[in-house]
């Protein structure tokens, strides 16, 4: 495996082609720019993302994308880049899950052969408070390697909460809050969170929140740019 694969405390993107899309939660041409830092619960920063569009083409339902990343630690040293796939379906934004996967966890897949199975997350153009959005997931597997190793992700309980006025160092945004819970398993680790995101029109994901069993914060990520 020849790339490593982006977690931004769960940010996820929902673009607007020109004319071609008509979800309304993100812009998006060549060379878009978004950047996003990442915190602990005492809000000691951890990482920083610098997110850019590389390709984009119009399709005729919209559109499909590849977005790139590179992930600084706290010293702005790189751990971690690659890309994943982003699409516009009719309105509804389609996400590649290998997008959510924490790059640590591909590094133990590094250089060997997978098989990857996923149904993407999906953003509709309406938003309403109260709506249930469709769960998503990714199972990862080796291939003939010595030792059998296999990574599942879920999503599932998403749910539109209510609406938000977030305020983050990109500025002050009118937002959908969405929660959601997040599962995972590698090998004989369990995680299990509750995760919050403020998606808001025009800007797209501006904040997200990731809490313990126990309903205490355990991270979360903010918009610092966005450059269209």
């Amino acid at each position: 495996m020849k790339k490593s694969f982006l977690f931004v405390g769960l940010i996820f993107f929902a673009f607007c082609a020109k004319g071609q899309c008509d979800n309304p939660f993100y812009k998006l041409k060549n060379g878009t720019v978004i950047v996003t830092e990442s915190f602990d619960k005492k809000d000691k920063l951890q990482s920083r993302s610098e997110t850019r569009v590389i390709e984009y083409d119009e399709t005729a339902s919209g559109y499909a994308a590849t977005i790139s990343y590179e992930i600084y630690d706290k010293k702005d040293k790189l751990i971690s880049e690659g890309d994943y796939k982003l699409e516009c379906d009719r309105g509804t934004i389609k996400i590649d899950m290998s997008s959510l996967v924490p790059a640590e966890s591909m590094a133990a897949f590094k250089d060997m052969e997978v098989e990857v199975d996923m149904d993407k997350m999906q953003y509709p153009a309406g938003l309403t408070v109260g709506q249930n959005l469709e769960d998503a997931s990714i199972n990862i597997k080796t291939n003939n390697s010595p030792i059998p190793m296999s990574m599942n992700m879920d999503i599932t309980n998403r749910k539109v909460e209510g609406k938000e006025s977030i305020s983050t160092p990109a500025g002050t945004f009118d937002c959908y809050k969405i929660s959601y819970n997040l599962s995972s398993k590698m090998s004989f680790v369990k995680m299990n969170l509750k995760n919050i995101e403020y998606i808001s029109e025009n800007s797209g994901v501006v904040k997200t929140e990731s809490y313990k069993s126990g309903g205490n914060l355990a991270s979360y990520t903010l918009l610092t740019k966005y450059e269209y």
